[in-house]
């Protein structure tokens, strides 16, 4: 009779249970765009930098007037953050092992000890880099498709005015991808594993608070 009620109880406890993802209020990824439980379609736009400092005096100026007349063409708001994220190596290591597969077996194993060597510094704590981001944002104004359409459309136009406007200035813009922002997502809600573990695909699974789910079932 105890055994049926512990039984009972580990069950209803389960079904308590909630996965890490319910935390985070995003509904969806559409093609790298965030789309949240309070129905707003975030965009985000990974940026380039300069460095100030080997700038001089006339191009400082030059520099900032020109960001100055951007911000002053903006008539929507935006966000804009910088975070310290592991090294990504992906592309470079996808680079190895296309090249792996058409070569010598020496030159496997040299290419095998590279991409090694890169997957290890990806999950230095160590080696860390500042990511800049510019955050974009349309709300969803109905329930129907062409309210979600219509909204994404405004959202591509806000995209291309500020991308225009800083490639003007020299910067680079890049549309964050999926996996770019699930790894954003994971370093703002879970800095200390995003470091050690960071993601290595935009599939993620559910990740359950407490005991594994498996664990409990066997037990």
């Amino acid at each position: 009779m105890k055994s049926r009620k512990k039984s009972g109880e580990r069950k209803k406890l389960l079904q308590q249970q909630m996965s890490v993802q319910h935390f985070i209020p995003v509904r969806a990824l559409d093609a790298g765009i965030i789309v949240t439980d309070d129905f707003r379609l975030v965009q985000l736009l990974r940026i380039s930098s300069f460095n100030l400092d080997l700038m001089s005096y006339r191009e400082l100026n030059e520099t900032l007037e020109k960001y100055e007349m951007f911000l002053r063409s903006i008539s929507f708001p935006i966000q804009t953050t910088i975070m310290s994220q592991p090294v990504d190596l992906g592309s470079y290591v996808r680079k190895l092992k296309n090249k792996q597969d058409r070569t010598s077996s020496m030159k496997q194993k040299l290419l095998h000890g590279y991409m090694e060597y890169a997957k290890g510094i990806e999950t230095s704590t160590t080696m860390i880099q500042r990511q800049r981001y510019l955050i974009l944002e349309e709300r969803i104004t109905g329930t129907t498709k062409q309210a979600y359409e219509e909204s994404m459309l405004i959202l591509e136009q806000k995209k291309k005015h500020v991308k225009n406007g800083l490639e003007e200035i020299g910067l680079s813009v890049q549309e964050a991808n999926d996996r770019d922002v699930a790894r954003y997502l994971h370093t703002l809600y879970d800095y200390i594993s995003s470091q050690y573990r960071p993601i290595v695909d935009a599939q993620m699974y559910p990740f359950t608070m407490g005991v594994r789910l498996h664990e409990a079932n066997r037990e």
